[in-house]
């Protein structure tokens, strides 16, 4: 029956999340081929921003939500979340309008203010959905992302036509589109919203009490350090070598993307469904289920791109894999399975109630690894960036195992001793 819920919910999950990327994927493809190098450049600039600022205005939303919306289910916690995505936005819109006025940019003001705009769309998205993820119903957010897709393969096509051309108005759909399936979610919690016990002062009050920020913290401390663990062979490539060995390793991670989204499918599920046992032996025996039944199953995807890229290289992406190419390859695959084996274990600790372990855990891998491109410094090629990008995850992976040895040791003894002062 847990399985079967399990993979039921995971299904819904992946669908929700692969029409999104896949969607954004042809959006992309379609303004590669139709627009002027220097305006798909200038779009790529601007969309990577927005990307940027969606964890940022997030601010740790994800696991957060899931995790407390699974154990109990309280509007406040949504509303509060909401705020402060709301409030960073305005702080990040102040920063960059006072940036524009006393900088020479070239970049016009309205750009960054539409990038941050679609971040806080996503972000907002990212809330609801985290939301009624936490209290397991995942299938909402099907229908909103069937919506969201259908409408921005509408837009491909007037791209793919050539009848939208510039920058500052394909963004302006993009946001205007995201918009839809944020609807569908606002939708769901709204009669949530009205029917809540709690005041809207009540809430602000909860809000501005310091708890909620604190909590939020690691959350967002981790997910800030995450996104930098994962560009960070790009960040010193680009310093250290050349953009030859910057290209090389960009191929070999964008060949296996649609893999990344594994981690992110199965770990809001799980967490959701750890997070809602409130014993210990409960939550090990769900956990070790899960793990034995899931990991050599998601791990078939890892084990036929090892063994497949060698055809799919030159094909997909219409260059000759040399030694070299080969073995960063390789060594990206491994990379991005030990991601999906670090996702357990990240899980784990959330759901224990120790967020700040697990973000503790990759500010330190980040700083070790960017030590170790610093001191690799001019000799950094491609191959030698595959290895420390593949040996900071194994470093993570470890970490985290002994973290989660060490958490389960505590809260047994924790749970031993409330059981000896009960008796």
């Amino acid at each position: 029956m847990i399985r079967s819920d399990f993979a039921r919910k995971m299904m819904s999950n992946s669908v929700a999340q692969g029409l999104n990327f896949g969607s954004r994927w042809l959006l992309n493809l379609a303004l590669a081929r139709h627009l002027l190098e220097t305006e798909f450049g200038l779009f790529s600039f601007v969309y990577m921003l927005a990307n940027l600022f969606f964890p940022t205005i997030a601010f740790g939303v994800n696991f957060y939500l899931i995790h407390h919306a699974a154990r109990q289910r309280n509007i406040g916690t949504l509303f509060s979340s909401l705020t402060i995505s709301l409030l960073v936005f305005v702080l990040l819109a102040a920063g960059f309008f006072i940036y524009s006025q006393a900088a020479d940019d070239p970049l016009q003001y309205s750009l960054y203010l539409l990038s941050l705009a679609i971040g806080l769309v996503w972000a907002l998205n990212q809330a609801i959905f985290s939301y009624l993820k936490g209290a397991q119903q995942f299938a909402i957010e099907v229908k909103s992302q069937l919506l969201g897709s259908f409408l921005m393969l509408v837009l491909v096509a007037f791209v793919w036509f050539g009848a939208l051309d510039d920058t500052a108005t394909v963004l302006g759909w993009i946001l205007l589109l995201s918009l839809a399936p944020l609807l569908v979610g606002v939708k769901v919690v709204w009669p949530e919203f009205r029917q809540a016990a709690i005041a809207p002062v009540q809430m602000w009050r909860q809000l501005w009490q310091g708890k909620t920020w604190r909590d939020r913290l690691s959350y967002a401390w981790h997910d800030v350090f995450a996104i930098y663990l994962t560009n960070i062979p790009f960040i010193f490539l680009a310093m250290f070598s050349t953009l030859t060995a910057l290209g090389q390793f960009r191929k070999a991670f964008i060949l296996f993307m649609p893999v990344t989204l594994l981690p992110v499918v199965f770990s809001q599920v799980l967490l959701s469904k750890l997070s809602a046992k409130p014993q210990l032996s409960d939550k090990v025996e769900l956990f070790k289920r899960i793990l034995l039944f899931s990991l050599p199953l998601l791990s078939l995807p890892y084990l036929l791109l090892m063994l497949l890229y060698p055809w799919l290289y030159p094909w997909l992406l219409n260059e000759r894999l040399t030694p070299d190419t080969d073995l960063v390859t390789l060594l990206v695959v491994i990379t991005l399975w030990l991601t999906l084996v670090k996702t357990y274990f990240e899980v784990w600790i959330t759901a224990t109630g120790r967020s700040d372990w697990r973000a503790a855990n990759v500010t330190l891998v980040a700083l070790l690894s960017s030590l170790a491109y610093l001191w690799i410094n001019q000799d950094l090629d491609s191959v030698t960036a595959a290895w420390v990008f593949m040996l900071s995850n194994l470093t993570a992976v470890i970490f985290l195992q002994l973290l989660c040895w060490r958490c389960y040791r505590k809260d047994k003894k924790a749970t031993a001793k409330a059981q000896q002062i009960t008796e």
